[in-house]
């Protein structure tokens, strides 16, 4: 028997969506060819190296059965030094994903905590806390700052992706929060350009120039935009 938590990422992925959704002593058998996609995901853990032990072309069948669930609270339940702690240990994972070479796993990872703020669960203080002391101040500019990063972080995952439409309407969401955020308007204007909307690149690419004047990479995706729209009006 095996005892483990799903936020942990260490179950391959076709037995971390099984593991959701199975009832309470409820027995599930699976077979599946494809291990690239379903099972060489994740991390490894203790009792199981899902990359040693399987590989491409096996037929793999698992049984399963679920003795009992721990169920913790809803985060928007939290103390905010919790939720603090949560969002923390997310982005903390969707780092790692990311290291590996899984911007897939990272950026839904990073939707997850991102989903926190944008549906007020890090604002709601269920638990009625002092919202005027300086601790929950400071760990919700805690929170703010980590909003900030993980919003940006999902912009590199989003971008390796090529999801350059999703690049820019996170984009948004960014600018809202920080309206001159280098980073962010970066690749915005890239992915402008990069789906043709040359005028909405240059547009932001001078705008980052004005911004950060002496730094030559902005100047060259700018440069870059701008040949890319003559090239366009020529045809």
């Amino acid at each position: 028997m095996i005892k483990l938590r799903l936020d942990d990422y260490v179950l391959p992925s076709l037995l971390q969506k099984l593991m959701k959704s199975i009832k309470k002593n409820g027995v599930v058998t699976m077979i599946t060819t494809r291990v690239k996609d379903k099972l060489h995901t994740n991390f490894v853990s203790d009792w199981l190296n899902q990359y040693e032990a399987f590989k491409e072309g096996d037929t793999v069948q698992f049984t399963v059965s679920l003795f009992g669930i721990e169920n913790t609270s809803y985060f928007y339940k939290r103390l905010i030094a919790d939720k603090l702690a949560y969002v923390q240990r997310l982005k903390q994972i969707a780092g790692e994903f990311f290291k590996r070479g899984n911007s897939k796993k990272a950026a839904k990872v990073y939707q997850k905590v991102n989903g926190y703020f944008n549906f007020g669960d890090v604002a709601n203080n269920f638990r009625a806390e002092d919202e005027s002391s300086d601790e929950y101040r400071r760990t919700m500019d805690e929170l703010n700052q980590l909003k900030l990063t993980c919003f940006t972080n999902l912009v590199v995952c989003k971008f390796k992706m090529q999801e350059y439409q999703s690049v820019i309407a996170i984009s948004d969401q960014i600018m809202d929060m920080a309206p001159n955020h280098a980073k962010a308007l970066f690749f915005r204007g890239k992915c402008q350009y990069l789906i043709e909307e040359y005028d909405n690149a240059i547009e932001t690419l001078s705008r980052l120039c004005s911004i950060e004047p002496q730094n030559e990479d902005f100047k060259k995706e700018l440069d870059q935009a701008k040949r890319l729209k003559a090239h366009d009006l020529k045809k």
